[in-house]
């Protein structure tokens, strides 16, 4: 649990120091229970408010600067409703307190674009703590005031962890990016291009992104990625696990979040390569799970792991464990291939678990997403004999 204690600690911190700064403000204020009760309650107002604020100031900067958002997600835990007007999918989830949006560059100058976006959603997050200052004269707006503050000057700070960019790093850190870092961002567009493609089946349009990108920009973990993307994308996920291990071996300065993002690929990837039989798991398999592992030390959250841990289960003989894992990856899985594959994962887990009906209601939600995917054929063919 490691990156989950990670990824809340600033929360912690902010509605520690906002519970304590809020209690002395009040009792100098002299205001009483009744006072501290409001100010308490705008702190937790703020806390909530003020992520989603900025995160809405990201995503009107990416509609207005010209990158993609590709899916809008509104609440926590399990998901309530979806609808995908156009090309973006919006997601409501049962617990109405955050706000996420999956952004990514889409054309050039892709830099320029992100520092654009990133400007807003500072503007947003600083005039929301600016209002709140101004209505000081009520106890629940001091309470937002003292607990927003500080969580901004946070977000702030330039700071890129699996998962999590902050506003900071899109101000501060972005523009001054060099070298193959810069490179990486140059070629995103073409490899969200590549992304797009294989969300939708169209293997072999993503195969002319991925060959124009090794091409133009060789050697980049961008094209490294889409290149394997591709072969997981026609089921060989052999050839994709020696190309994975070839480029982590052969480069020893890999961004620690980049390593993150490789490692639980190649774990994913290996699990699938044994499961299919393609490699030998007395082989693979110890690869693959310390992969996995250092993925999580890395900072990768491991509840973003909960389908190849459930992959990794049904490998290894526990279809019991396997069903609540991959139940619980598909629950909060935003995009189509990879909540396909955890549905995968569910009705083979249910097969073993002897429970065809699960398996097959399973199935018909992975192939209403991906059902051109090779894992999501076999599955079928399996079932269809059952």
């Amino acid at each position: 649990m490691q990156a989950q204690s990670l990824m809340f600690r600033p929360w912690m911190i902010a509605g520690f120091v906002g519970a304590v700064a809020v209690a002395a403000v009040e009792a100098y204020a002299g205001t009483g229970v009744a006072g501290t009760t409001a100010a308490w309650a705008g702190a937790l107002v703020g806390v909530l408010l003020l992520p989603m604020a900025t995160q809405l100031g990201l995503i009107l900067g990416a509609v207005v600067f010209g990158l993609r958002v590709r899916h809008v997600i509104f609440g926590a835990m399990r998901e309530v409703a979806s609808w995908t007007p156009k090309r973006v999918k919006f997601t409501l989830r049962a617990l109405p307190i955050t706000l996420r949006a999956q952004i990514g560059p889409w054309k050039s100058p892709v830099i320029l674009r992100c520092w654009l976006a990133g400007s807003l959603s500072a503007v947003v997050g600083v005039a929301v703590v600016a209002g709140s200052w101004v209505l000081t004269d009520s106890a629940f707006w001091r309470g937002f005031a003292i607990a927003a503050t500080p969580l901004m000057l946070y977000k702030l700070w330039p700071q890129r962890v699996p998962l999590t960019t902050s506003t900071g790093w899109l101000l501060f850190s972005l523009p001054r990016l060099g070298g193959t870092e810069r490179d990486e961002f140059v070629a995103a567009p073409l490899a969200a291009r590549a992304y797009e493609a294989l969300q939708v089946g169209k293997i072999d349009q993503a195969q002319s992104y991925a060959d124009e990108l090794t091409e133009n920009y060789p050697g980049l973990n961008a094209t490294m990625s889409c290149q394997v993307s591709v072969m997981e994308a026609r089921g060989e996920y052999a050839p994709g696990v020696l190309t994975l291990l070839k480029h982590i071996s052969e480069n020893d300065d890999i961004p620690q979040r980049k390593m993150s993002y490789l490692l639980a690929g190649l774990a994913g990837l290996g699990f699938k390569a044994v499961e299919a039989g393609q490699l030998p798991a007395e082989s693979l398999l110890p690869t693959a799970k310390k992969a996995l592992e250092d993925a999580v030390k890395l900072g990768y959250p491991e509840f973003e792991l909960n389908g190849t841990n459930g992959l990794l289960a049904l490998i290894e003989g526990d279809p019991e464990t396997a069903v609540r894992l991959a139940r619980a990856g598909a629950d909060y899985n935003h995009t189509p291939l990879s909540l396909a594959d955890d549905l995968v994962t569910l009705a083979r887990a249910h097969m073993a678990c002897h429970d065809n009906a699960a398996a097959r209601e399973a199935l018909a939600r992975a192939e209403e997403l991906a059902p051109w995917s090779p894992r999501v054929a076999e599955t079928r063919q399996r079932l269809s004999v059952a």
